[in-house]
């Protein structure tokens, strides 16, 4: 059903829970045709999207806890170089 501010549309497959989800309706029309051309149906490319959207914050999340780890130990991108040559010479002796 679409509305004056965006579409609903249903998400979910079967043997899962279904979720009503309001989008705009530029998005939904160009992920149906995206889906279309890709012979997939647009709950299957919504699904993707917000799994890649999880996938992207853990990976930010990770990124900005290594960053902060960094930080503490005095570390920057100039010592990058040279510390993973001697964890490998490491690894490589089985210390």
């Amino acid at each position: 059903m679409r509305g004056k501010f965006g579409a609903t549309i249903r998400v979910g497959k079967i043997m899962s829970l279904e979720k009503n989800v309001a989008v705009t309706e530029d998005l939904l029309v160009a992920m149906e045709a995206l889906a279309t051309k890709e012979g997939r149906t647009s709950d299957e490319l919504f699904e993707e999207a917000g799994r890649r959207y999880l996938a992207h914050q853990r990976l930010s999340g990770l990124a900005a806890r290594g960053a902060e780890r960094a930080k503490r130990l005095g570390i920057d991108e100039s010592d990058v170089d040279r510390l993973v040559h001697e964890s490998r010479a490491t690894f490589k002796s089985g210390r």
